[in-house]
């Protein structure tokens, strides 16, 4: 539908205004003052609304280049305006959020180090990202509304994804990060800018020498190839520059695997696993192995001084965990499935329940995943266990909660969960998705839902639902049930997999030269055989 004259008018009149100015700081003056014009004007609220989103967009990107706070927090502002202006059901008013929420993170990034040694720069990231903590919670939280509306636009959902993506990125949150980078492109496939952030992040994994370093060299190559094929949409969604970059990225040539344990598989459940990326397995894409074993992500080496150094209680906590963890995503899928089959009472479901006649939902596949849902998050919670043991933390083990474990009141990363300066990230990835579980951030919506079924009635419903309450009964439509249980799972495994790297960080080997000895893990009762014996099959891969 063709826009009103009246809104064509000044939209032209806008972007002439800073086209024609002398340089970026002048054109975004001369968009300021049209605001004030704009804002004397006789107009529908809807047409002050669309213009002022207009003028925010282009301050917030003259403060972007130029990085300069002043104009971002003005950016930001004329957001504010235009959102208040707007319909809650209209895109138009998630354009405005997502404008919000990027001024908002832009002017945290001012303070992202560059340019110096890991163990220099590093410690700069954390103390801007516990600095600005809030902002960012605010800002991943709305990024995380805009990108999973469904009244927002495709191309505002993506670019919403995708800046939340390279948030999580900063901090170390690479498993989030990858399945956000995911989603931009699932909303906009012609997003470069989603596939080159995300060869980036996978080359920051390639650099550490973490997980298998020659499928994710493989993966790396796939998305750089990609970005470099969507250039135009690269320009599109972050500018010439940044499309200038990507094409620069160089390939590995790497001869790793794409996706290890799904190809040629007609196994449901795995390519569930495989599509919601719920392995817990050291690979991005697949299961990482064709093993049977292939929740294989584990710690894989230790340093120490004596036999106890080497093979601590953590050893046993993670199996636990691991299998803990497994039998949840299983009873997640079986009640997806089971969901997915329609709402009649299952066969394998000896319930007799009573009609009520307010369009409930009752039957095992519901309790199936209200209990997949719950028991994921229950191993978050014994993720915190574990690392106050195994770092020493002196915690009271029946007080460890989760939310509340990695940061000093002060908002600190607590200081024993840090090694030395340049391995910080995986403390700082767990604190900040910690944070994310409050009732502010972007998954206080499962750790609700978690505390509401754990204590008191929930089940899912058709029509007339509540969300998760304080109430004795909350209903839940069986959709959110579904979203909101692999979220969990999701979350868990990211949790899983950070706790990985901050015992990484702890036993990097340039970090133990020649003293220490290193001993490493096998697989339950799968020995290491004298050359006289024969070996049992192993369930490695490192491709």
């Amino acid at each position: 539908m063709e826009p009103p004259a009246e809104y064509q008018r000044w939209y032209l009149q806008i972007l002439d205004a800073q086209a024609t100015a002398s340089d970026a700081r002048s054109g975004a003056q001369a968009v300021l003052t049209l605001v004030d014009e704009i804002a004397a004007a006789t107009l529908t609220s809807q047409i002050r609304a669309a213009l002022l989103f207009v003028c925010s967009s282009l301050v917030t990107n003259a403060g972007d280049d130029l990085h300069d706070a002043q104009l971002l927090k003005m950016g930001a502002e004329l957001a504010r305006s235009s959102l208040d202006l707007t319909d809650p059901s209209a895109p138009l008013h998630f354009q405005c959020l997502y404008n919000l929420a990027n001024a908002v993170a832009i002017e945290c990034d001012l303070g992202l180090p560059a340019g110096e040694s890991r163990e220099e720069w590093e410690p700069k990231l954390i103390e801007n990202r516990i600095a600005c903590r809030e902002q960012l919670r605010w800002a991943r939280r709305t990024f995380f509304q805009v990108g999973t509306s469904e009244i927002a636009d495709p191309h505002t959902r993506s670019a919403a994804l995708c800046n939340l993506a390279n948030s999580l990125d900063h901090s170390g949150r690479w498993a989030e990060a990858y399945d956000f980078y995911l989603g931009a492109l699932d909303a906009d496939p012609n997003n470069g800018n989603a596939a080159g952030n995300l060869a980036q992040l996978l080359m920051h994994r390639l650099q550490l020498g973490i997980g298998q370093t020659g499928h994710i060299a493989a993966v790396y190559d796939k998305y750089v190839k990609l970005a470099q094929s969507l250039r135009d949409g690269t320009v599109d969604f972050a500018g010439q520059d940044i499309a200038d970059r990507w094409d620069g990225l160089e390939l590995t040539e790497s001869e790793g695997h794409l996706s290890h344990g799904v190809e040629g598989q007609d196994d449901d459940y795995q390519q569930w696993v495989a599509a919601y990326r719920l392995a817990l397995s050291p690979a991005v894409e697949g299961l990482g192995t064709e093993s049977p074993h292939w929740d294989s992500s584990m710690i894989e080496i230790l340093f120490g001084s004596s036999i106890d150094e080497v093979s601590p209680p953590i050893l046993a906590e993670m199996n636990v965990l691991k299998s803990d963890f497994l039998v949840s995503r299983h009873l997640a899928y079986d009640g997806y499935v089971q969901v997915a089959e329609g709402p009649e009472q299952k066969d394998d479901d000896s319930g007799y329940y009573v009609e009520t006649l307010d369009y409930s939902l009752y039957g095992t596949q519901y309790s199936k995943l209200f209990l997949a849902q719950r028991s994921a998050l229950d191993v978050l919670d014994k993720t915190a266990v574990v690392a106050n043991e195994h770092f020493h933390l002196g915690d009271r083990p029946e007080a460890v909660v989760f939310r509340r474990f990695w940061n000093d009141k002060d908002g600190a990363i607590r200081s024993g969960l840090i090694s030395k300066p340049g391995r910080g990230l995986a403390a700082l990835a767990l604190s900040e998705l910690a944070f994310d579980m409050t009732k502010e951030g972007m998954y206080a919506s499962s750790q609700a839902l978690r505390n509401a079924g754990t204590h008191r009635i929930v089940h899912a419903a058709l029509l007339e639902t509540t969300g998760a309450t304080v109430d004795t009964r909350s209903r839940i439509h069986f959709i959110e049930l579904v979203d909101s249980t692999i979220q969990a799972l999701q979350v868990t495994r990211s949790a899983y997999l950070y706790l990985v790297d901050l015992v990484a960080s702890w036993n990097m080997p340039q970090d133990h030269p020649g003293e220490h000895a290193t001993v490493e893990t096998y697989e339950y009762m799968n020995f290491p055989v004298s050359e006289n014996e024969e070996p049992t099959e192993s369930s490695s891969d490192d491709s």
